[in-house]
């Protein structure tokens, strides 16, 4: 997991450049997928407990050993941003940004340091939280069959029982699929542990893509999350640490019809919120 920590950002109406402190603990939107539509996500059995991945339905979801995500901005807001197909700022508060994207690795497990710029948030209560980031990361994972070989992730998605081409793998989302039920490459809505999801892919711009064209050619997702706790913000509040979970969802393996893994996807990653006080 992953946390980061906005101690005293609310103090400050400032927009100076500070470094944001992350911890890797395990989650935020679940909605990030490979080239390939998904709907949900099922958790792969334990490592090294199971002979056959026959009957679990496919893809199930482990937990990635990378997944580097690049981040454009943060917020809340008092209202849903995306309740239509555009990401609509104007109940929100923007958070933090860093308009040259900061890359980071949801799965390690130490401090890492995130540069960026703080903005205190006004004092109200906020139901959601939105996101802007690459519609790209970068994955690595394995698992093991019980008295079986282990699978490895492979570049282009695919895998293989061989440690030596044991790699990571591009996943650049540009068709998602969810519970919206639209079937359109572009929007993806479901419902998590964390709360109701919602995704669109943008360009640079964050104009929402709308076809097939415009999904191809996308260059960053934009999230939203309807908290399962709204967030009270006001004066005793000094910051707040967000925690991002990847644990048994954050990559994808694909069955074939033996019950064997033969292929990656990217995976869901969900965002907690506590505030320091």
């Amino acid at each position: 997991m992953k946390t980061l920590n906005f101690i005293n950002s609310m103090k400050t109406t400032s927009k100076f450049k500070n470094l944001l402190k992350i911890s890797l603990l395990t989650g935020f939107i679940p909605f990030v997928f490979n080239n390939q539509p998904a709907k949900a996500v099922t958790e792969c059995p334990e490592n090294d407990t199971v002979t056959s991945l026959s009957g679990v339905s496919s893809p199930c979801y482990i937990t990635p050993e990378t997944y580097k995500v690049t981040f454009f901005e943060l917020g809340f807001c008092t209202s849903d941003p995306l309740s239509t197909s555009t990401l609509d700022k104007s109940s929100c508060a923007k958070s933090w940004d860093n308009t040259s994207g900061v890359t980071t690795d949801l799965a390690l497990k130490t401090y890492s340091k995130m540069p960026g710029n703080i903005y205190k948030i006004p004092n109200a209560v906020y139901t959601h939280a939105y996101v802007v980031m690459s519609n790209s990361s970068i994955l690595k994972g394995k698992y093991k069959l019980k008295d079986g070989p282990t699978f490895y992730s492979k570049a282009n998605y695919s895998g293989s029982t061989n440690e030596s081409e044991y790699d990571t793998f591009t996943d650049e989302v540009v068709n998602m699929e969810g519970s919206e039920g639209t079937g359109l490459c572009y929007d993806y809505a479901a419902s998590t542990t964390s709360g109701p999801v919602k995704a669109v892919l943008a360009d640079n711009n964050l104009n929402s893509a709308t076809n097939t064209t415009t999904c191809n050619s996308a260059t960053r997702m934009i999230g939203s999350i309807e908290m399962n706790s709204s967030l009270t913000m006001d004066d005793s509040v000094k910051g707040y640490r967000l925690t991002w979970v990847v644990t048994n969802m954050g990559m994808g393996i694909n069955i074939d019809g033996s019950g064997n893994p033969f292929s990656t996807r990217g995976g869901p990653f969900a965002p907690q919120f506590t505030l320091i006080k």
